[in-house]
């Protein structure tokens, strides 16, 4: 977790560069995977070799007394550095526009209210986050790190189908879903129409054009 001392004040909108973050919410800042995260540390391939691929990211130095067990840190601007100088899409972006398949099946990192509002638990999302172009990621990145909120990994279809913190955000996000569903049903609905003529067509075959 971030200390507040490293914030631009204590109601600050976004994280200072030199702010520190574990792995796990420097890989979800980068919108990859920890394991992606991992490999980007490493400075030689298998073989021993100098790597010659992507941009190495380098955790901040624990000093002498880091151990084999310490946490491995982030330093925001090398983050913030890399991002922008990495803005292809990401595995989450091509998931999220992959369709229904992706809708249903492709698990993706929401922000959530940290402790749920009504009973059983049930969750209260605040926003995808996973999309970089969100103007109110960095803020609730921030909130994120202080501790203020969570992220969870859900399906789309999941997310569609709980509890969010406003409505439009809700609205605007399950739209896409529905207009998927809609879509597909079209499609059904116009392979049972054209199964209907198959008979008409086998009687008359001068009729296929």
């Amino acid at each position: 977790m971030v200390h507040p001392d490293e914030f631009k004040g204590p109601e600050a909108d976004a994280l200072p560069d030199t702010a520190t973050v574990p792995a796990e919410l420097a890989a979800l800042y980068l919108c990859m995977t920890p394991a992606q995260l991992a490999d980007l540390r490493k400075s030689k391939r298998p073989d021993g070799r100098a790597g010659h691929g992507a941009s190495i990211i380098r955790p901040v130095e624990g000093g002498a007394a880091a151990g084999p067990k310490d946490a491995v840190l982030y330093q925001l601007g090398t983050l913030r550095g890399f991002a922008k100088a990495h803005t292809a899409p990401t595995a989450f972006d091509t998931a999220s526009d992959s369709g229904l398949p992706g809708w249903l099946s492709a698990r993706l990192p929401f922000f959530a209210e940290r402790e749920p509002r009504i009973k059983r638990g049930r969750r209260v999302l605040i926003g995808g986050a996973w999309d970089r172009a969100d103007p109110l990621r960095e803020k609730r990145f921030a909130e994120l790190a202080k501790g203020r909120i969570r992220f969870t990994s859900l399906t789309c279809a999941e997310a569609a189908a709980s509890l969010w913190a406003d409505v439009a955000s809700h609205r605007a996000f399950a739209e896409k879903g529905l207009a998927l569903l809609r879509s597909e049903t079209q499609a059904i609905e116009a392979a049972l129409a054209d199964t209907g003529l198959l008979p008409a067509a086998a009687s008359n075959p001068e009729t296929v054009a």
